[in-house]
């Protein structure tokens, strides 16, 4: 028995009860099958704070020179990244890359997305975006980190960026893996939500990165055929709100990385519907999921195969 399938054996499969209208989104155990029966080569990266195990998942071939690397789920409430994650790995399962190998860590932030299931089986409505420290584990990559993030002092509960850079057993287990692969990302890709935006180095700064041009037309072309998408430089989304410490930053510096983040979907709030006025886990995951993803994981896909 795989490692994998050892952990599968372990979990609770009681289904999840979330509201129709909140879409058809996933519990643990139920994203945990689809990876073991996904026909992706299962690696163990490390585990989390928790102790639960962090794995990834690699397609294509593994001696390639280029590489490209997909994480969602970094935060704990954004699940459609998750269910975006899956559905682009199904996709380069049935047709392999051949000149590159793509690596795929569906759920980052496996506490706290197992969490997030806690309290939904509980009826509860909290807020979650943490790891189990209450780490943002978008803010501990060591790429412009800072100990001193303005956010986090006036927001507490959006999390902060750690003790120092990757200083959770999440992201330095993310970094690890990367490091053993001995060459550069040629892509990377990072799924979240919400906004419909595509987002491109930096955020930590205010510059932009040396080879802007590139990423500016890379996410132009991924938006091109996604509704409402818009595209900037994550620092001037909302300028002066930095993000310090951040994958897209550090993927890209790091690793020489043509880095992408995408904020998939408008969210599920609706100013006339008072069911979603007090419901955090609406606001971050559309109801109409797979109609959202019908667009976004093609592009997603050709993306990471280096074809657009």
């Amino acid at each position: 028995m795989s490692e994998l399938d050892a952990h599968l054996a372990s979990l609770d499969r009681a289904p999840l009860p979330l509201p129709s209208r909140a879409g058809r989104y996933r519990g643990y155990a139920d994203v945990i099958e689809e990876l073991a029966r996904s026909g992706a080569h299962a690696l163990r990266l490390g585990q989390s704070v928790e102790g639960t195990p962090l794995f990834a998942f690699d397609v294509g071939d593994p001696d390639a020179a280029k590489v490209s690397f997909v994480v969602a789920g970094l935060h704990a409430m954004e699940w459609i990244g998750v269910e975006a994650a899956l559905q682009l790995l199904a996709r380069l399962v049935a047709r392999p890359p051949r000149d590159r190998l793509v690596r795929v860590v569906p759920i980052a932030n496996v506490d706290g997305y197992r969490r997030v299931e806690r309290r939904l089986r509980r009826g509860e409505r909290a807020f979650d975006r943490t790891n189990a420290r209450g780490v943002d584990l978008n803010r501990n990559w060591p790429t412009h980190w800072s100990s001193s993030h303005l956010r986090a002092k006036v927001f507490p509960h959006l999390g902060h960026g750690g003790d120092a850079p990757s200083s959770e057993p999440e992201i330095a287990a993310i970094l690890a893996s990367l490091d053993a692969l001995g060459r550069p990302l040629d892509r990377a890709l990072s799924l979240h939500s919400f906004g419909r935006k595509v987002l491109y180095p930096y955020g930590g700064v205010w510059r932009r990165p040396s080879d802007f041009e590139a990423h500016r037309r890379a996410a132009v072309a991924f938006a091109r055929d996604l509704p409402g998408y818009g595209v900037t430089q994550t620092a001037r989304w909302v300028p002066g709100a930095f993000a310090p410490g951040m994958e897209l930053d550090h993927l890209h510096d790091r690793y020489g990385a043509l880095a992408l983040l995408v904020e998939l979907g408008a969210g599920g709030f609706r100013a006339n519907d008072p069911a979603t006025w007090l419901s955090p886990f609406r606001w971050f995951n559309a109801p109409a999921k797979d109609l959202e993803l019908s667009s976004v994981v093609p592009a997603m896909d050709r993306f990471v195969r280096g074809e657009a």
